[in-house]
């Protein structure tokens, strides 16, 4: 990691302190699995609860649930995303958005998919089998273009959703539910929030807070 990232890390988990927001950490652990993990632990027991998720990462949509939202970035604004919404958009539930991943692959995470199958072949694939493994079950059904491509491409396929899939039972039992309740009228009016951000020139963020 560069030495200046790492700086700016530590100043931020300070930040977090210095403002009362709770935040995990651990040794080789990813950010994704960890949220994954908090959300798949926390949902069963807290079912009244709704769950955000402030995310650019995709990956991420295969938590998306009921009581699970993504907050992501839709033309310059964050815009709360949903179970409904993705259903809606792919015709598929977000369970099998890792197939969906595993045949197309992902750029940013250098996750090569099936050449030939784009968006459009996926989410059809999808939407008819739900998983990758129904799909070589059935192979043989498929048109013969299909079945070409994806001809001896089943342990890409299959090592694909194994990288995608996020980890969900990493032991957090260190960090309690109650632990992370947040305000958010009393977060935004804390003076060392306002202090680092002016003392950053986080404008917009300023502006933000004073809504």
């Amino acid at each position: 990691m560069p030495e200046e990232l790492w700086e700016q890390m530590e100043e931020f988990k300070e930040l977090l302190k210095k403002t009362n927001i709770n935040y995990i950490q651990l040794v080789d652990c990813e950010a994704d699995d960890l949220i994954a993990s908090f959300i798949n632990q926390n949902t069963k027991n807290n079912s009244n609860t709704t769950f955000d998720i402030f995310t650019r990462d995709k990956d991420l949509l295969q938590l998306l649930d009921k009581n699970v939202n993504i907050l992501k970035y839709i033309d310059g604004k964050s815009t709360l995303y949903t179970y409904e919404n993705f259903c809606q958009e792919y015709n598929f539930v977000p369970n099998n958005y890792v197939d969906y991943l595993s045949l197309i692959g992902d750029n940013v995470d250098n996750i090569e998919g099936v050449k030939g199958i784009g968006s459009v072949s996926a989410k059809n694939l999808i939407q008819q089998f739900q998983t990758v493994e129904n799909i070589y079950q059935k192979i043989d059904n498929l048109p013969e273009n299909t079945k070409k491509l994806l001809e001896n491409k089943e342990e890409v396929v299959y090592l694909n959703k194994k990288i995608i899939n996020l980890e969900k039972n990493i032991n957090l039992s260190s960090k309690k539910f109650e632990e992370c309740d947040f305000c958010w009228e009393e977060w935004k009016n804390n003076e060392e929030l306002q202090k680092f951000c002016v003392d950053n020139k986080f404008k917009s963020i300023l502006k933000s807070l004073a809504n």
